[in-house]
């Protein structure tokens, strides 16, 4: 059996390289429609740096060894004999959420993100048959979208995360042109949504963020099309969106950090009637927050959830990207190899100068 090494999570939390097989067409459950695939990059997630540095008792796990990663950059290798829609040679990129019932409620509505009938973690390959961290994966031929040639590996490493902020804001938000929008966190995907909001002709664009970040993440934020880039710790939040909204408060607030003052704050700075995705905390699974519900009634609030993403989200992402409205590379600021993945986690946990680290296995 030929093996290869892995960043593996283990049932107890922990994760490590081990050296684990390669996966094999038709011995898993996306047979026929199997791909067995050759990784170049796989991003490093919030939510993988979450698992990494919370204690053990506090990690939910998958209750398997299973190799994990999810922001995948790859080149099909082989296929199975149901494959129709990609051919060896072809560069791809993973849709995450390859599992799911097809019957419930959800799936029927095209919402298999959130299939009634399958736990987060059972509707992800990378919680079940295997992520990216290793040099091969296998993936179901229907979660794969072919990359156009004007789009580099290395950038398509936050595809991913472009879906899920395209996710947020049209299909989750349905944000519209000349709506202000307040982005409240600006790593990586606080930036995504800033250049996704100016595309769509949203603004004024406020992205918010703390000392740390000032000099190069609130930086590169406005260079990127933010209107406005404001440190809360030097100037007051619920000040500075007066001002810019003459007193009226933001159409749509989405919220990135998983702390709880940002989701406190985003009741306050919000408009009557306006709209508010709370989303950070799913990478740090789940914030507890003392909220006013008074707040809420008489401002007749909207607050959403997200998670993942649809098919619609991954073509529009494609789309935009290739098209330039979207700019991924100066996002993808670090490149690790798989044996230096501790060093890659501890500097995107760490560095205010990172905003995605991409290991290439």
């Amino acid at each position: 059996m030929e093996m290869m090494k892995g960043l593996v999570s283990f049932p107890n939390g922990d994760l490590g390289l081990k050296e684990v097989p390669v996966p094999q067409l038709g011995k898993n459950p996306y047979a026929p429609h199997d791909v067995l695939v050759e990784v170049l990059y796989c991003g490093v997630c919030g939510s993988d740096i979450h698992r990494w540095n919370t204690p053990k008792s506090e990690v939910k796990a998958p209750n398997r060894e299973v190799v994990v990663g999810h922001e995948i950059v790859s080149v099909v290798k082989e296929v199975g004999s149901g494959v129709t829609t990609v051919k060896p040679g072809d560069r791809v990129v993973h849709e995450i959420v390859t599992n799911y019932c097809g019957h419930c409620a959800a799936c029927r509505e095209g919402r298999y993100n959130i299939c009634n009938n399958m736990l987060p973690m059972e509707g992800r390959a990378h919680f079940t048959t295997g992520g990216g961290f290793a040099k091969y994966t296998v993936w179901p031929e229907w979660q794969l979208h072919k990359l156009p040639d004007n789009i580099t590996s290395k950038e398509a490493v936050l595809m991913e995360p472009t879906a899920g902020s395209i996710h947020t804001i049209v299909s989750r938000m349905g944000i519209r042109p000349g709506e202000s929008v307040a982005i409240l966190g600006p790593g990586a995907r606080g930036i995504l949504m800033t250049q996704i909001c100016k595309a769509m002709g949203a603004g004024p664009v406020i992205i918010t963020g703390v000392n740390r970040d000032e000099k190069f993440r609130l930086k590169t934020a406005l260079e990127l099309g933010a209107d406005y880039a404001i440190n809360v710790e030097k100037e007051d939040l619920q000040s500075k969106i007066d001002e810019i909204t003459d007193g009226k408060g933001v159409d749509v607030v989405l919220e990135n950090t998983g702390a709880v003052e940002p989701i406190l704050q985003s009741i306050d700075i919000v408009r009557k009637g306006g709209r508010i995705c709370w989303a950070g905390g799913g990478i740090v699974e789940g914030v507890v927050a003392p909220v006013d519900t008074y707040k809420i009634i008489v401002k007749e609030l909207d607050i959403k959830g997200e998670i993942s993403q649809v098919p619609y989200d991954w073509l529009a992402a494609i789309k935009l990207v290739a098209s330039g409205k979207i700019n991924l590379k100066p996002l993808v600021t670090h490149e690790f190899e798989l044996e230096q993945w501790n060093d890659a986690f501890e500097l995107a946990a760490t560095s205010p100068e990172v905003l995605r680290v991409a290991i290439k296995p």
